[in-house]
Order: structure tokens, then C-alpha cells, then sequence
């Protein structure tokens, strides 16, 4: 039986979007198809990326070469041609789009209303069933319906996306699947925790949460500084890193810091973390939060958590729960006080981390992206 022809429309490192999600579907599904990805050499401005360009750096950005895969970067936002070139010559008999963001909609409605015409079954992967930020939510709903209403078959990340496809949309049920992002193992040499926190200038003795990713409103970075003054009145030798790029006002966090007298108790690096030291900061920390105020997806922080067997407490918002197996890790958003009493009962039992890492290592493997992909293709499958 000859294999199936998948095209994927999305982006690739360098550039940023959906990049390394996009970068693992791509070699998973070439171990099951023969894959053609039509993807973007310009995607939007650097201004609409505060402190840093719209191309990421490090090996983790590298897409090495890939059998059965032809990849095709022709795709430009501002350039209409170009739409009309990818829906013309895509040559898959599924067309997998790749979802994301609404400023898009022109690109991929072109697209996508072409291989419709040349009688392409069209799946499309949403990744933000809403924009994470509520600006301009009337147009974004707008312009993901218009997107929407040309696919066959939609895959979300989250049993919770399910629903929120359904009721926000109107699409059927029976029309959605859910399949997880995939986890890569990022890790590969595992760093002594020791030498890790000595490359990053960190105390060696006291118990690390790590609060990892690009600093947005929603994330509630300003929830778990709350949550530290409580923390730190029972727990003395704990400390808060926080690793990431601000893409909000700072000042609101460093209010909240100065207001509590938290300096001793906060480390910042306050810039964009390359791949090539992500080893560091999650080799050197005890537990990872993921306290986020509203969220509708899965998180990639979260499955690049998992890979690293590091203990986490996240929020019942959106997919995070599916992160963790311990449901005692699941806080309510918005609440400093539950997190911070789950924060001191995890890291108060040595035996209840060494647990809570050994599941994350569970869901890592039933993350795999050989398992995404096969879903994948069963997906490809009921189509044709």
C-alpha cells in the first residue's frame, strides 16, 4: 500500500509561530507518510515580538535533513502571490494547517479555500481556540471562524478544547480529536543539579520553583509572587527563578516584589532563554509552576517541563491539568494562598518529589511524538 501524501502549512526555525511543534510533527509524520511542508520565509514584523527578532537561535532551531519530507519556506504574510502559489501547487491529499494566531487569516484563507476547490481534504490543528490576551477577542472570533469553516477535521490539544471548539464555534464533536502536543526528550545529558546552579550563579541550598517562558499577562507571574511571601515565612531557604522575556509593563511584578521585601528570595533573568541553556535552569530547580490565570490550550512550557522529569503545580485552566498525574498539583487560578500551600507540601517531602518526577517522566513517554504521530495518521485516515 502506497504511503499517504501529506502537505503541512505552518513554520519552521528559524522562524518563530509554531515553529517546534511544527519541527517534530514534521519528522514524526515522515516515519508514516511522504510530507510536504509549505511554510513561511517572512512571518510578520520583530516589533510584534518585544525585546527580540521573530527568528529564534540554537540547536533546537535546527531542522535536520529529513527522508520522505520535501519542505518548501515560500510562504510571506505580505505577499499574496505567495498564498495563491501554496494553495496551487500543494500536492498532498490532506492539507494540515497548522492554526495559531488571527493576523493570519488572509494567508491561510486563500490557501485553504484553493486546495478546498482542488478538492483537498482540509485538517486544521487549533492551537488557540482564543487568543491567550483578550485584544481585539470580537475580531479574532471572527476571523477564526472564517478560517474554521474550511476544515474537515480539527485537531485541539486538550479534552477541554473540545468543548470550548464546540460551544464557541458551533463545530460538532464527532469533527474534533484531541491529541496532545508531543514532548521531545530536550535534555539528553543530564546535568547535576549542583553544576547547573553554579553555571546559573544559584544558591546550592535552598529548594528552587522556577517559573519558565515569555512573561504575559496570562501566565500569573504575579500570582506565584504572592503566593512567595507565605512561601517564604515557613520555608526560609526557598528561592523564585523567573526566566523569561517580559513582554508586559515590568514594573506591576516589581511592585509586588519590593512591596513584600521579596529581593532575597527572587532571582531574575529577565531575557529571551536560547534552547542550548534551558538545560540549566530546569536541572537546577526542584519544581516548576505553570500558575496560569487563563489559558485554553496545553502547554509547550509544560511538555518541554515533562521531558526534563521535573515535578509540577499548574493551574485548572485549560489543558494544564493533563500535565500532571498527582491531581494535589492542580491549583485554582487566581489563588496565591492554595499555591503557596501546595508549593510547601511538595517541597517539604523528599519522597513526594521523587514521586511527582517520576510521573513526569511517565507523561513524557505517553506524550511521545511516535504516539502523536500515529494518532495523526488515524486522523488522516477517517478522512479518506
Amino acid at each position: 500500500m502506497s504511503k499517504l501524501k501529506v502537505t503541512l502549512i505552518g513554520t519552521l526555525p528559524p522562524v518563530r509561530g509554531v515553529n517546534i511543534y511544527c519541527k517534530d510533527l514534521l519528522i514524526s509524520l515522515s516515519n508514516e507518510a511522504i510530507v510536504e511542508f509549505i511554510g513561511f520565509k517572512v512571518l510578520y514584523p520583530n516589533f510584534l515580538y518585544p525585546g527580540r527578532k521573530n527568528e529564534e537561535k540554537g540547536d533546537r532551531y535546527k531542522v535536520p535533513e529529513i527522508k520522505n519530507a520535501t519542505i518548501r519556506n515560500i510562504l510571506t504574510s505580505y505577499n499574496p502571490i505567495s498564498w495563491f502559489w501554496a494553495g496551487l501547487t500543494a500536492k498532498g491529499n490532506v492539507i494540515h494547517a497548522q492554526w495559531w494566531i488571527p493576523i493570519l487569516a488572509p494567508v491561510y484563507f486563500v490557501i485553504l479555500s484553493i486546495c478546498k476547490f482542488r478538492n483537498k481534504r482540509i485538517v486544521i490543528t487549533v492551537h488557540n481556540v482564543l487568543p491567550h490576551e483578550n485584544t481585539y477577542s470580537n475580531i479574532s472570533k471572527f476571523l477564526n471562524k472564517m478560517i474554521l469553516s474550511l476544515g474537515d477535521i480539527f485537531i485541539v490539544h486538550s479534552l477541554r478544547n473540545i468543548d470550548e471548539l464546540h460551544n464557541t464555534y458551533g463545530i460538532k464533536k464527532e469533527k474534533i480529536v484531541r491529541i496532545p502536543i508531543g514532548t521531545s526528550r530536550l535534555g539528553n545529558n543530564k546535568i547535576e543539579k549542583k553544576i547547573s546552579r553554579e553555571k546559573l550563579g544559584l544558591p546550592t541550598s535552598k529548594k528552587i520553583i522556577l517559573f519558565f517562558g515569555g512573561i504575559r499577562e496570562y501566565k500569573g507571574l504575579d500570582v506565584i509572587l504572592e503566593a512567595l511571601p507565605i512561601i517564604s515565612k515557613k520555608m526560609k531557604n526557598v528561592l523564585l527563578v523567573v526566566a523569561g522575556h517580559p513582554w508586559v509593563d515590568w514594573n506591576k511584578y516589581a511592585e509586588i516584589i519590593q512591596k513584600n521585601n521579596l529581593e532575597e528570595y527572587v532571582q531574575l533573568f529577565l531575557k529571551f532563554i536560547p534552547s542550548n541553556e534551558m538545560d540549566y535552569f530546569y536541572y537546577a530547580s526542584d519544581v516548576a509552576v505553570l500558575p496560569y490565570r487563563d489559558f485554553m490550550s496545553q502547554s509547550a512550557v509544560g511538555s518541554d517541563a515533562l521531558s526534563y522529569e521535573i515535578p509540577l503545580i499548574v493551574s485548572n485552566v485549560g489543558g494544564l491539568p493533563e500535565l500532571v498525574k498527582n491531581k494535589t498539583c492542580i491549583v485554582e487560578p487566581n489563588n496565591p494562598s492554595e499555591l503557596a500551600n501546595i508549593i510547601l507540601t511538595v517541597l517539604s517531602d523528599e519522597s513526594l518529589l521523587i514521586k511527582l518526577s517520576k510521573e513526569s517522566g511517565e507523561l513524557f513517554n505517553e506524550y511521545s511524538w511516535d504516539t502523536v504521530a500515529k494518532k495523526t495518521m488515524g486522523a488522516y485516515r477517517g478522512l479518506l
